[in-house]
């Protein structure tokens, strides 16, 4: 999960920065993003289920600060640095 994060620092880093090739190296580090934070917080979830249902609520809560966290990327994508 923490190289899940990592990779999301790196794509805001490429988005603000704009080097060559960030069209691609952007939404692939958000991509690995997705597929490292929230695949191993949903993977965690359901390895360990909890009597309670915390770790689910966790995954579900994560999985909508993700999907917050891309759609405020994709935002900055569209409008630019400013």
């Amino acid at each position: 999960m923490l190289l899940g994060n990592v990779a999301f620092i790196a794509s805001w880093i490429v988005i603000l920065k704009r080097p060559e090739g960030w069209q691609v190296v952007g939404p692939v580090l958000l991509a690995l993003f997705l597929a490292l934070r929230v695949g191993g917080v949903w993977r965690y979830a359901l390895k360990y289920p909890d009597p309670a249902g915390r770790t689910k609520r966790s995954a579900i809560l994560s999985t909508v600060l993700a999907v917050l966290a891309v759609g405020l990327w994709g935002y900055t994508w569209l409008s630019g640095p400013r």
